[in-house]
């Protein structure tokens, strides 16, 4: 179970630095105002060719790798609510590196689902 711990640690922690890329990269990349085919078509060409979003998406990979190694050891319930801690993670970069005032509500949001995730963790020894 240990190993299921720390490899989803890790996997959440990628994924959660890669959510902050992709957005730094969205963020130069601009809104998405028109829809029309050649328009959605250029606007999606810029997104992926922005190292920001490259960054983000291959640590995004690296993150979904760890979680199908995790899901070969342990239940899925176990392993799908350990990806919730790239929230608590994401939240944190967010308000570091991104500047994003986070409202205490959210907050208590994120605590309860990490909570949760504990439990069903610890819950989840059993099975493995």
């Amino acid at each position: 179970m240990l190993k299921v711990i720390v490899v989803m640690t890790i996997a959440a922690a990628a994924a959660a630095i890669g959510q902050i890329f992709v957005r730094q990269g969205m963020q130069q990349v601009g809104s998405l105002e028109a829809f029309t085919p050649v328009a959605l078509m250029g606007y999606f060409g810029q997104a992926l060719s922005n190292p920001s979003v490259v960054i983000g998406t291959a640590l995004n990979a690296v993150f979904y790798f760890l979680f199908l190694a995790s899901l070969s050891w342990a239940d899925i319930t176990v392993v799908l609510p350990m990806t919730a801690l790239e929230f608590g993670m994401a939240a944190i970069l967010a308000v570091m590196i991104l500047h994003e005032a986070v409202p205490s509500l959210r907050w208590a949001g994120i605590v309860l689902v990490i909570l949760g995730v504990m439990l069903i963790t610890f819950a989840g020894q059993e099975t493995v």
